[in-house]
């Protein structure tokens, strides 16, 4: 076996060198086999262009939206750099936008997105309709800014009291139509009218034709003559009548 060998590897040896190479030149790697480090990664320029973008839209948005976060719809080159926000709108009330960016001599057109939340009025607990509804039951919360429509309450309003005009939940932003004044006055009712005409001030009873609460307008009628007239509701079945 030991003889075997060692033919084996004399002929390996004459063939080595029957093609002009050494030992050495087969064992020693060369230089296009040695690893090369592998090359730096561009820099990503995506979270700096977040910032400047953020700090762009601040001055484009309505002051009560507070920005939560910013994402590009597109990966920016390496170099990219922010060039506008927006481009051609003074006030952006939407979730989605462009922002342009330069890349060397070429200007890029790429989409984002917003997400923002703004601070308004929330039910603190579940209200059925015609429940009562005063500032104790709300609270100011973050909603997402873009998830509320028109008439959405940043504040509880001042004339009341209220009631819940439908079934609202806990935590649900509330709406200026949401909320309802009692009526103070039914159809039938007998109401207690202070008429006035200059100094002079007579109390009547008049006979309410429609329904009304505080501050709204309603017919009346006087029960002995059938005269309709339009007062003010002042309060539970009470009302005024200006003379001009």
């Amino acid at each position: 076996m030991r003889k075997t060998s060692a033919i084996a590897a004399v002929a390996v040896l004459a063939l080595i060198a029957s093609c002009g190479l050494t030992f050495a030149q087969i064992t020693q790697p060369t230089s296009a086999a040695m690893p090369t480090a592998a090359a730096a990664p561009s820099l990503d320029t995506g979270a700096e262009l977040i910032k400047e973008i953020a700090v762009q839209l601040a001055r484009i948005v309505p002051n009560d939206l507070r920005i939560d976060g910013v994402t590009l719809g597109c990966k920016p080159p390496a170099d990219a750099t922010l060039k506008a926000v927006a481009p051609g709108i003074t006030s952006l009330t939407s979730r989605s936008f462009m922002v342009e960016l330069q890349s060397g001599d070429r200007s890029l057109y790429c989409s984002a997105a917003m997400s923002a939340s703004r601070q308004v009025m929330t039910a603190g607990k579940n209200l059925t309709a015609d429940a009562p509804v005063a500032e104790a039951d709300c609270a100011l919360n973050w909603v997402d800014a873009f998830s509320t429509m028109p008439g959405v309450l940043a504040s509880f309003p001042a004339q009341g009291p209220y009631v819940a005009a439908t079934p609202i939940l806990a935590g649900q932003p509330l709406y200026q139509n949401w909320l309802k004044r009692p009526l103070a006055v039914h159809p039938g009712d007998l109401v207690t009218v202070m008429v006035k005409n200059g100094p002079i001030m007579v109390r009547a009873q008049l006979q309410s034709q429609t329904q009304a609460s505080v501050g709204d307008s309603a017919t009346m009628i006087n029960p002995t003559s059938g005269m309709p007239v339009t007062v003010t509701v002042t309060g539970p079945k009470l009302a005024e009548l200006v003379m001009q």
